[in-house]
């Protein structure tokens, strides 16, 4: 009687209808909150670009070429390379400019747009302001503070040197980030795991990896036979550091559950090792990482000038020795590309490691 009741009430209805019917109901609740909403747009990027700022920003990168084209230097600013400035002016607005079009097709373009298109008006205007107080109107003087026009042309005019000490910056930075986050990692993972490692290593790490960087010169000059070895050994001590210290707390703040899980499996050591506390420590290995290459440039231009031949630190300080003050800041200018670049990058690499834990952790 009882099912005979139930089933005509029950017929012609899909199994989960009512269930999928709640779950619509409370996703359009979700939508329609005002709260909800406000957070998202918060949280993210916009996806859609203000057309009002895109014009204004390819507006004002044009006026920066037509200034650099048309307004006269003064005799203390005339270079050759003014037309390097222009034809770059002409390119970012030519850039912009199709960006801004195809932003009505391209999601992509849109996106980008709607992210940095502020970012490229405040930095034309920083640029414009400075091309008029330098080049155009000398109230500030050379060589101390050179136009944007001269510092592109004296990069590109010494741009042979220029690449030759880029390659060699990236190989010393390569090398000495390799060997100290090959360190750090063991060295934090076997103090994170081993109590008694801990024991005798946590002291080592706390009094030697705080010690900077220049204090270790005269003992370097000492130790080892060349500077590129010299070099290396001071920058992996800078990424040494904080890879041990990261990477040792992400291993003991590891839950205990999920080691008893995985040995009532019967999980082997190396699997727990490998498979559960270097998973689980990733976050805190990432943050070390991040920490260790700004500290990592730093050393690089330290290490640059104890004899080693070519470099952005050993650049930048043999121009400033002659007065090259352009030439120098357009090596600070790489450098700070480079530094940038490579941050971006190890960012872009945790987001997507870690895509589970976006949003946990704020950068």
């Amino acid at each position: 009687m009882s099912m005979s009741a139930v089933g005509p009430e029950r017929r012609g209805t899909a199994p989960g209808a009512d269930a999928a019917g709640t779950a619509s109901e409370r996703e359009a609740a979700l939508v329609a909150d005002p709260q909800v909403v406000a957070e998202l747009v918060r949280r993210h990027r916009p996806h859609s670009v203000d057309h009002a700022l895109a014009g204004a920003a390819v507006a004002l990168w044009a006026a920066v070429a037509i200034v650099v084209a048309l307004v006269p230097s003064t005799g203390a600013y005339l270079v050759k390379g003014e037309a390097q400035a222009f034809w770059l002016a002409v390119a970012f607005t030519a850039g912009l400019g199709a960006a801004w079009l195809g932003s009505r097709v391209w999601a992509a373009s849109s996106r980008w747009l709607g992210a940095w298109a502020p970012w490229w008006i405040a930095t034309a205007v920083v640029v414009l302001a400075w091309e008029l107080l330098t080049a155009k109107t000398g109230a500030l003087r050379p060589p101390y503070v050179p136009s944007p026009g001269q510092i592109i042309a004296e990069g590109w005019s010494d741009r042979a040197l220029l690449a030759r000490s880029v390659g060699n910056s990236l190989l010393l930075l390569a090398a000495g980030v390799a060997v100290g986050g090959v360190v750090g990692l063991a060295t934090g993972l076997w103090m994170g795991w081993s109590r008694r490692a801990g024991y005798w290593l946590d002291p080592i790490v706390k009094y030697i990896g705080p010690v900077p960087t220049l204090a270790w010169i005269p003992i370097v000059f000492i130790a080892f036979p060349n500077s590129f070895s010299a070099a290396v050994f001071l920058v992996s001590l800078t990424v040494w550091f904080p890879m041990a210290v990261t990477t040792s707390a992400g291993i003991r703040g590891v839950s205990r559950e999920y080691f008893d899980v995985c040995q009532t499996l019967g999980a082997s050591t190396r699997f727990l090792i490998l498979r559960v506390s270097l998973p689980a420590a990733l976050p805190s290995i990432f943050t070390g990482v991040f920490m260790a290459l700004p500290t990592a440039f730093v050393t690089l231009t330290i290490a640059e000038t104890l004899g080693v031949n070519s470099g952005l630190g050993w650049y930048i300080n043999w121009k400033k020795g002659w007065s090259a003050y352009p030439a120098m800041y357009a090596a600070i200018a790489l450098m700070v590309i480079i530094c940038g670049s490579l941050l971006t990058a190890e960012l872009a690499v945790r987001n997507r490691v870690l895509s589970w834990q976006k949003d946990l952790t704020r950068w």
